[in-house]
């Protein structure tokens, strides 16, 4: 569909059953988490491990067909954790596997399909025994990481930098820089003198639940029970 075509209540009821979903069977799974946790679909949030940290105002999404996936791996000796900042999104699909540590700053956005492991998993000669050499990870405030990017061990993430679609990521990328490729190397500059507008901004508001609700009636005011079923039912050009 063009446009959400539900009506408000509907859409509002379902939103309500993420919150149960989430409240119920997801925050229990974190070490701590913090208000505002966001998650479409939440039943597609794969999580494994004790020590994940999620801060304030986290959206996840999600999607049937791309499971997002957390890991924090506490057997063979490696005790793991995940640290993930306030105002983060994490789109679809993203995967983030840790060994040793891996820590998301505030602001980040990681698009769909990014993958973060510190880890290799596995010993170049012995195969079984996991996870294998790891070294932590760090992607630092207000960084962007674009669709399909692999961040790998040991790597560092400057503050707003960006990482383009599809690149490999072997080694840190500074502050304010543009990489992109395989392996991944400098593009470009972002330019400090101009203002960079961060995630945090969508969050200022006290009530945060309300500034939403008030979005969603606005946004689908114009919607009626009849005209969705119709859309389900016989879906026309333009719908």
């Amino acid at each position: 569909m063009i446009k959400d075509r539900r009506p408000y209540y509907i859409r509002n009821l379902i939103e309500n059953y993420y919150k149960f979903w989430t409240y119920y069977f997801i925050k229990p799974q974190f070490r701590s988490v913090g208000k505002n946790l966001d998650i479409n679909k939440p039943w597609n949030l794969d999580i494994y491990g004790d020590d994940i940290f999620v801060g304030n105002n986290v959206h996840f999404r999600t999607s049937k067909n791309l499971i997002t996936q957390i890991c924090s791996w506490n057997r063979n000796d490696a005790n793991a954790r995940i640290l993930i900042g306030d105002n983060v999104l994490i789109s679809p699909g993203v995967k983030i596997l840790a060994a040793e540590e891996i820590t998301i700053g505030n602001n980040v956005m990681l698009a769909s399909n990014v993958y973060i492991s510190d880890s290799d998993w596995h010993n170049v000669y012995d195969r079984i025994k996991t996870p294998g050499k790891s070294k932590k990870i760090t992607i630092k405030e207000n960084a962007w990481i674009g669709e399909g990017s692999k961040i790998s061990k040991g790597v560092i993430i400057g503050e707003n930098s960006i990482i383009g679609l599809g690149s490999i990521v072997t080694s840190d990328v500074p502050d304010n820089k543009i990489y992109a490729g395989n392996p991944a190397k400098e593009i470009k500059s972002i330019d400090i003198d101009k203002e960079i507008r961060k995630r945090e901004e969508l969050f200022i508001s006290d009530d945060y639940d309300k500034l939403i609700k008030y979005l969603l009636k606005e946004d689908l005011k114009n919607n009626s029970f009849i005209s969705w079923i119709r859309t389900l039912v016989f879906p026309k050009r333009g719908d």
